[in-house]
């Protein structure tokens, strides 16, 4: 091992040790104690937070809510390469104080670790559901010294003398493998839900939504609408509330008590409001069947699914308040940070709902209990779960993603995705079904059309009765191939004005996608 190799690989297997060390450390203490974050997540929320929305998009396309989990994974591995780092700046430290007598020499590596503690302060992020950032600075300084310590002794131990060491020269090799194993060891107990299963409240969205008196949203029926039942692998109609998609840009979803919450009511309004959680479900509510997308969906994609919300319109809240002539915009704010805005005048229109209820069912945590925006025509983005405040503002307001470059009207696109038969799927039968959904926003779906051939030909899909004028539809067309081989099968919807789905293909960013879905199968 040449000299070079003995002064920093010792330092830096010393400087992992204790980084392995601070992450058991912040892992075990964030299990216990919820409020204090475990340090690599409350940095990757923050990281979250502050990349560019093509980023963004990037990841959820191709990870879906894997993209959650590789953000905390690659910032829990990044905490220990900088704390490899920063062990290999323990000699150089211990150098500059070793004038000052040996008691400033045995602090040279609890100092070194103090600018991964920086760090982690200056990063952390605002949320509720945490200490303050003076708290966490002061309740988590002692971690990142007993690591810095740690990893001053696990140097002292490599770079003791031949005679106090295996004669195989493998002490370094065992040191390096156990320290990497105590900081997998602290990530994953950091990372999981431990501490939510033993001291969170159960969530309480399993909860049936009782006492509650809303006006039905009505629900026409057809004959033709019976065919749809005997479609085998079609999208429900209602998505259950465990299959309903999830995109949150919190790492860890709020856990909010209801007689706690409030919500409150201000800026450009003539009587500031504070609303407790029963204030918000005695007042004159609606039932509403809506189908929610999100920005980041493809075409052909799942990040779309529908729902019977119940809620209270926005207008009844905002008219109790008195809403000033010189309001431009409405802002809803979350715990956590999240925000978004519309007009005064969608705010104000019935269809804009504040909802607490999912399915006949209390709203979920991950759907934003206590209570979430729910507007129609827009990409789910502009609709913030976990409500604290509405802000009435004189001004263009920018929202979290807004800022990151997407959207800010946000309004939803025509789309339509084939659910059945699947890519690459065999055929055989005389008649195969080909069945998906539709959705255009608030503009409703009025035809929808099926080409078997490669987009040479069309023909017309048979459309069930929509749910409400805010939902999609499902669509289903019987198709009777001509023979065997393959086929290049494609969707196309038109929304309730007649305007058809374009076939431009764009992505996600920043308007949300759109395009045609397609297919290719063989008849066998």
């Amino acid at each position: 091992m040449s000299d070079r190799t003995r002064t920093w690989w010792p330092s830096a297997v010393g400087g992992l040790a204790g980084g392995a060390t601070v992450t058991v450390a912040g892992a075990v203490l964030h299990t216990l104690v919820s409020a204090v974050p475990f340090p690599p997540i409350a940095i990757a929320q923050v990281l979250v937070r502050t990349t560019p929305g093509r980023f963004d998009s990037f990841f959820i396309d191709r990870l879906g809510h894997g993209a959650k989990q590789l953000a905390i994974v690659g910032t829990c591995i990044a905490f220990l390469l900088v704390a490899a780092l920063l062990g290999m700046a323990i000699p150089w430290v211990r150098r500059r104080l070793a004038p000052f007598g040996a008691t400033a020499r045995a602090a040279a590596a609890p100092l070194a670790f103090l600018p991964l503690w920086l760090a982690s302060v200056v990063l952390y992020s605002a949320n509720p559901q945490w200490v303050g950032r003076l708290a966490f600075a002061s309740i988590t300084l002692p971690l990142y010294l007993g690591g810095g310590a740690v990893a001053g002794w696990a140097l002292d131990r490599l770079t003791a003398p031949a005679g106090e060491q295996p004669a195989d020269g493998s002490l370094t090799r065992r040191y390096f493998l156990r320290a990497a194993w105590l900081g997998a060891a602290g990530m994953l107990l950091g990372a999981s839900p431990l501490g939510a299963l033993i001291f969170r409240r159960p969530d309480p969205g399993r909860q049936r939504l009782l006492g509650v008196s809303a006006t039905p949203s009505p629900v026409r029926t057809a004959p033709e609408d019976a065919q749809f039942a005997s479609v085998a692998a079609l999208t429900p109609e209602i998505t259950s509330n465990d299959e309903f998609y999830v995109v949150n840009e919190d790492l860890i979803q709020p856990d909010i008590d209801p007689a706690d919450w409030r919500l409150s009511v201000g800026g450009l309004v003539d009587h500031p409001l504070t609303l407790t959680y029963e204030d918000l479900k005695s007042l004159p509510m609606v039932e509403r069947y809506q189908t929610l997308e999100c920005i980041s969906n493809q075409i052909g994609a799942h990040l779309m699914s529908n729902a019977l919300w119940t809620g209270v319109p926005v207008a009844v809240i905002l008219d109790r308040a008195g809403v000033r002539s010189d309001a431009i915009e409405v802002a809803f704010g979350s715990a956590g940070g999240y925000s978004d805005s519309m007009s005064v005048a969608k705010a104000m229109d019935q269809t804009t709902l504040i909802a607490f209820g999912m399915n006949d069912f209390v709203l979920p945590r991950a759907h934003g209990f206590p209570a979430r925006v729910l507007g129609v025509g827009t990409y789910g983005m502009k609709n913030p779960k976990w409500l604290t405040n509405i802000e009435v503002v004189d001004r263009p307001y920018q929202g979290f993603w807004e800022q990151r470059g997407w959207s800010k009207p946000a309004l939803v696109k025509t789309t339509s995705r084939i659910d059945t038969p699947e890519a690459g799927e065999t055929l055989s039968g005389d008649v195969v079904p080909i069945a998906g959904v539709a959705f255009s926003g608030d503009e409703g779906i009025s035809r929808v059309e099926v080409s078997t051939d490669g987009r040479r030909t069309w023909s017309p899909a048979l459309l069930k009765t929509a749910l409400s004028a805010y939902t999609w539809r499902l669509w289903l067309y019987r198709w009777t191939p001509p023979g065997p081989g393959q086929y290049s099968i494609f969707v196309r919807a038109y929304d309730g004005t007649g305007a058809v789905q374009t076939r431009v293909e764009a992505p996600p960013f920043p308007t949300g996608a759109s395009g045609i879905d397609g297919i290719t199968v063989t008849v066998a």
